[in-house]
């Protein structure tokens, strides 16, 4: 037997919605799911973990979820791994199924807002929240204004809609034409995804917060870019264009590997490039 671990996090879900999750998916929900209940069934306990790689980061929660669920674990090592599996159910599985269900770039800014509730509800510790805090500001690009406008855009509240087409419409008659791109700065204490970046109007120009802390020109996002704005006033903006892609996940352990064969950016860009291109022949 474990201590469980309570969470207001993990929703169950529908066994149609099980049906259609990976084995691995499947496996680390079920993982989750006795994690909070305080048992786990004999089959469960046997299951075997699929095998663990940088690209595949599920079946390394699910090692760790085994892991707590071990008896006997030492006492100096059972406080960091419940924090683990604390994080995993809590805010690591849910914000997955989070993803793969509104994996749409619309969602991007929804997503990111969900992960900083669900980190600022859950984690308790100052210094933990505000590591993972930091993470996520260092990956801030869903808080871009070009994000969180396709959101407002692609948002069934028209209110919503209508303030982005006007904020565009004023970014159109400014016209301007800067391509610098910045990180925003986060602000975690937004109540709406569309308040995680700071847009204020200066005049007859839009700026944005950046995570310099210097203000900066809001330019039109580039999908929508001579595009009949007005339209989005009766028909939401809809993308099929994802927020995340198994891809990127694949690429983790293309990028590690770089990363210790070459020192410097540019050079770890040009050996994934280089990997990359060696495997699509």
């Amino acid at each position: 037997s474990f201590t469980p671990i309570q969470s207001g996090s993990l929703q169950p879900f529908p066994e149609e919605v099980v049906k259609k999750l990976s084995w691995d998916q499947k496996l680390l929900y079920k993982l989750c799911v006795a994690v909070t209940r305080g048992s786990i069934s004999p089959q469960l306990a046997r299951t075997e973990i699929g095998p663990l790689c940088h690209a595949r980061w599920i079946t390394f929660q699910s090692r760790i979820l085994r892991l707590y669920m071990t008896a006997n674990l030492p006492v100096n090592i059972l406080p960091k791994i419940r924090k683990l599996a604390s994080y995993i159910v809590n805010i690591y599985f849910p914000m997955h199924m989070e993803i793969k269900y509104h994996s749409s770039i619309t969602f991007g800014p929804l997503n990111l807002h969900k992960e900083i509730n669900l980190i600022t509800k859950n984690v308790k510790s100052r210094v933990e929240r505000e590591l993972l805090l930091t993470n996520l500001q260092q990956n801030a690009y869903f808080a871009h204004p070009h994000n969180v406008l396709l959101a407002m855009l692609g948002d069934v509240n028209i209110d919503i809609r209508r303030e982005a087409v006007n904020i565009i419409r004023d970014i159109r008659r400014f016209n301007c034409s800067s391509i610098e791109y910045f990180l925003p700065m986060l602000n975690f204490k937004a109540k709406k995804y569309h308040d995680l970046c700071t847009m204020e109007r200066v005049g007859n120009r839009w700026v944005y917060l950046n995570y310099l802390g210097d203000y900066v020109d809001i330019t039109e996002p580039p999908l929508i870019k001579d595009s009949n704005i007005d339209s989005f006033l009766t028909h939401a903006f809809t993308s099929d264009l994802p927020c995340h892609t198994q891809s990127v996940e694949r690429l983790v352990k293309v990028t590690t590997d770089a990363s210790k064969a070459v020192c410097g950016r540019l050079n770890q860009s040009a050996e994934g490039m280089l990997v990359m291109k060696s495997r699509s022949k």
